[in-house]
């Protein structure tokens, strides 16, 4: 009979693009999926995620669970050289504010954006425009 191993702590959603996907991939060769902690880790990381696209994946992988204790946030970058960033930047802040008014008791952590070198879609010299 295969054992069950139960882990106690919170749970935590890291969701975002690409790189969650690869996170996941490597947590699992070095701490291992929950990263080393007492906690429920899952990862939701889909290639090429844009920010318009983040809150509603959010709500339907909430479809029938409760909200995570702590959610990790890695998304943004696919839209820098489509999105103005100052319109980025507003639907992020409304959008983060959105998901702490209703979920108030979910801590919320949000990563950097990654800056590359090149940019498929932008013009050299706008990427801040």
């Amino acid at each position: 009979m295969p054992s069950v191993h139960i882990v106690e702590g919170p749970t935590i959603w890291i969701i975002g693009d690409s790189y969650v996907r690869r996170g996941r991939d490597r947590a699992a060769e070095t701490l291992g999926h929950n990263l080393g902690m007492a906690a429920h880790v899952q990862w939701f990381g889909r290639g090429g995620l844009r920010w318009s696209s983040l809150v509603p994946w959010l709500f339907r992988l909430l479809r029938g669970r409760s909200a995570p204790a702590v959610l990790l946030i890695c998304c943004g970058s696919n839209d820098l050289g489509k999105v103005k960033s100052v319109d980025l930047v507003a639907a992020m802040k409304r959008d983060l504010l959105d998901l702490h008014r209703r979920y108030p008791s979910m801590d919320i952590f949000f990563s950097q954006l990654t800056d590359r070198r090149l940019w498929r879609d932008a013009q050299p010299g706008r990427i801040n425009h």
